[in-house]
């Protein structure tokens, strides 16, 4: 039962909400009935990795204990992390460690997601940045359940004073009726990305890449076509699944933080990397570049934005195009340091180098599908000699559907305000850097006009939910 099914938009998501406001006066379920709503979740989703993922939460919840009270935090951190990664490793690797022709067990339900959170949480502990919280408290922040199956990943800092109605933030755990406007105009939109706009950039892609796979003769441009149509597709099927989530959060007077904010407008290749899954990228940034880079060596930031990269291109899987993927973004991030740590490339520019930097950041991006979306080197291969033009194909493809949507979306994503940004005021300001003060007359208001938008969106992507397939990162 996804967010992309029928029993869920119109059987638990509406119930839950409907049970949890008629049972907010009651203070002792404050805590209590989100989290059994959250595990229930979970049940109807992965029924038997149910007591796993308690056992996960149990055991990290008595490490931070631990952790907190412990002198010798350093040790008792150390193994924790080590056991969280075995733990993560085993699950996600599994076909490294088992005996071929042995079954391979299923993977956990948002397994990177819960323990990436949790092992946050644990080095923050160690840190004296996160308080000590009860057995309920933690649950609820680690089986919230709109970012189990696909993230975003959770800060304590953020999301702990929500879940406790601390005085001074928004919402905590008391929907108003702007929280259920809000939030169903971000699952509506992220729900029409889904399933309206994702299967046009999947059918952009043909067969190019089982013609890769096959060793066939493939052409540069409908190759070019079948990369970009890959990472487009891949945008609005993630964008959308963390647009649902922050809107079903939002339903229960949570805010979840941005994951994806116009990445396409970016201008560098640093710039994306901050735009695209955001909340990876800065737990990557607080626990793992800034540890390695205490020592302000220049040699240890390059390195140390390497080891970040190839952890990215590891959490995606452990194939010989991915750990290519991880070099070849090092190399595109550390470059893009580099030139302006010269002065060759200024952070702002001009309109040329702002133009042309999103021109060579979409290509760049877009030839890194080829190391993404191949499960083996030999495929890879292929496709890196189509996009040179080395495939041994005819340059121009049979069809114009593909050229046609590539064109659209680059030109919708550079020129149109993105729906974050339209909503920007009704959004959070620690989850990531918004201009509050959009002067767009789209900007989201409760309007007619918006609420005939969400309406017509929501109506056509249930029309097309019979055929979604599930969220490409619900399997991380």
């Amino acid at each position: 039962m996804s967010f992309t099914s029928y029993w869920f938009a119109f059987a638990f998501l509406p119930l839950s909400a409907y049970g949890y406001r008629q049972l907010l006066s009651t203070s002792h379920f404050k805590l209590l009935l989100p989290l059994l709503i959250s595990l229930a979740f979970y049940y109807l989703n992965d029924a038997h990795n149910l007591l796993l993922f308690c056992a996960s939460m149990g055991a990290n919840w008595l490490l931070a204990g631990v952790i907190g009270r412990s002198r010798g935090k350093t040790r008792y951190l150390a193994l924790a992390i080590a056991g969280n990664l075995c733990f993560l490793a085993f699950y996600k690797y599994a076909t490294f460690f088992t005996v071929p022709g042995t079954a391979i067990p299923a993977l956990p339900l948002g397994i990177s997601y819960f323990t990436f959170t949790q092992i946050a949480f644990l080095v923050d502990t160690a840190r004296g940045q996160a308080r000590g919280t009860n057995p309920l408290e933690y649950a609820l922040f680690v089986a919230w359940f709109p970012h189990l199956p696909a993230g975003p990943l959770l800060s304590h800092k953020d999301m702990l004073p929500q879940f406790l109605g601390v005085p001074g933030t928004s919402s905590a755990l008391h929907p108003a009726p702007r929280d259920y406007a809000v939030g169903l105009t971000l699952f509506a939109m992220g729900l029409f990305k889904k399933s309206c706009v994702a299967p046009i950039f999947h059918h952009a892609q043909g067969d190019v890449f089982l013609r890769a796979g096959q060793g066939d003769p493939i052409g540069l441009i409908e190759t070019w076509i079948a990369c970009l149509g890959f990472l487009f597709e891949t945008y609005y099927d993630f964008c959308g699944y963390s647009e649902m989530a922050m809107g079903i959060s939002r339903m229960f007077g949570i805010h979840l933080p941005v994951n994806f904010h116009a990445p396409f407008k970016s201008s560098s290749p640093v710039e994306f990397w901050t735009r695209w899954h955001v909340t990876l990228g800065a737990f990557m940034r607080d626990y793992l570049y800034r540890p390695l880079t205490r020592k302000r060596q220049v040699w240890r930031h390059y390195a140390a934005l390497f080891v970040v990269m190839m952890a990215v291109a590891i959490w995606h899987g452990a194939t010989i195009p991915l750990l290519i993927f991880g070099v070849y973004q090092g190399l595109l991030v550390t470059g893009n340091h580099a030139l302006r740590r010269w002065n060759l490339v200024s952070r702002k520019g001009g309109k040329l180098q702002h133009w042309a930097g999103r021109t060579f950041t979409l290509a760049a991006i877009g030839f890194s599908v080829s190391l993404w979306a191949t499960p083996d080197w030999q495929e890879a291969r292929h496709v890196i000699l189509g996009l040179l033009g080395a495939g041994q194909a005819s340059a121009w493809p049979g069809g114009f559907f593909g050229i046609t949507a590539i064109l659209a979306a680059v030109a919708f994503n550079w020129s149109a305000p993105s729906l974050i940004d339209l909503m920007a005021k009704e959004l959070p300001a620690w989850s990531v850097q918004l201009k509050k003060s959009t002067t767009s007359s789209l900007a989201w208001k409760p309007s007619l006009a918006w609420a005939v938008a969400v309406a017509v969106a929501l109506c056509l992507a249930l029309i097309n939910l019979s055929a979604v397939k599930e969220f490409k990162y619900a399997g991380f």
